[in-house]
C-alpha cells in the first residue's frame, strides 16, 4: 500500500538537544516538537500504526530566493541548481520521521511508557530504505511518500 501526504510551510530541520539550566538533563526545543506534532497530525489521517518494514522517499521543496535573477529563478524551477542552503538533509529526514512516531509519556506508577498519541508507524526502525532530496518550487512543502514492503 502506497501513502502520500504534504507537509505546507518552509522545510524545517530537527534542531540539537537542547541542556536545561541548573539540571543535568535535556530536552528537545519547542519548535521541533511543534513540527514533529504537525507531521504527525497530517500522517495520522493517512493511516496509523502501520506494522510492516516501509520505504519513505521525502522531497523538501524550497521557494526561490527574492534576490535571483529571472534567468537563475527559471534555472532552480526546471531543476538545473539545487538549493544547498540549510537545513541539512538529514535533519530534514530526522524531524519527519521523528514525527510519524507515536507520542509517548511514562506512566509514573508502573515506569512504562505508554502511547499518548497514536503514530503513522510503530517505530522509525521500521523504514528500511528511500531517499531525501531538496529542490526549488513555486511553494514551499514537504513532500512525504510511503510505501509498504
Amino acid at each position: 500500500m502506497k501513502y502520500k501526504f504534504i507537509i505546507p510551510g518552509k522545510p524545517f530541520g530537527k534542531e540539537r538537544p537542547r541542556k536545561s539550566r541548573g539540571l543535568l538533563s535535556l530536552y528537545t526545543p519547542r519548535k521541533t516538537k511543534m513540527y514533529e506534532a504537525i507531521v504527525r497530525d497530517i500522517a495520522t489521517k493517512e493511516a496509523k500504526m502501520l506494522d510492516k518494514p516501509l520505504k519513505i522517499n521525502i522531497t523538501a521543496v524550497f521557494d526561490v530566493p527574492k534576490s535571483y535573477s529571472k534567468k537563475r529563478k527559471k534555472a532552480c524551477l526546471e531543476g538545473l541548481e539545487y538549493p544547498t542552503k540549510k537545513p541539512d538533509k538529514d535533519n530534514i529526514e530526522k524531524v519527519v520521521l521523528d514525527g510519524l512516531n507515536p507520542l509517548f509519556k511514562t506512566n509514573k506508577a508502573t515506569h512504562k511508557r505508554e502511547v499518548v498519541v497514536p503514530g503513522f508507524y510503530q517505530d522509525d526502525k521500521q523504514v528500511v530504505a528511500g531517499f531525501t532530496n531538496k529542490i526549488y518550487g513555486e511553494e514551499p512543502r514537504v513532500i512525504v511518500e510511503v510505501e509498504e514492503l
